[in-house]
């Protein structure tokens, strides 16, 4: 988990119990967007690895991996094979 969904998480329990302020409207926007970025990035690489898994691309399949785990833990993907 990012901090940004535990933060996401914060901003729904607050909107529960009261309307939130303009600021942390803005920041719940601002978590729903990396939150979707996160989403779709992590969609991306279940499907390459479906096709890397199909192709019997072990390389491939490795390199992946490793780019599953960092978006994880950092959101971000590193380099991709070209």
């Amino acid at each position: 988990m990012l901090a940004v969904h535990q933060r996401l998480a914060e901003l729904y329990t607050m909107s529960l119990k009261r309307p939130l302020e303009p600021a942390e409207r803005d920041e719940q926007q601002h978590c729903l967007h990396i939150n979707a970025v996160y989403c779709w990035e992590m969609a991306r690489l279940n499907n390459e690895a479906l096709l890397a898994a199909h192709t019997q691309d072990s390389e491939w399949q490795q390199e992946i991996s490793a780019q599953m785990m960092e978006v994880r833990v950092t959101g971000k993907a590193g380099k991709r094979r070209s």
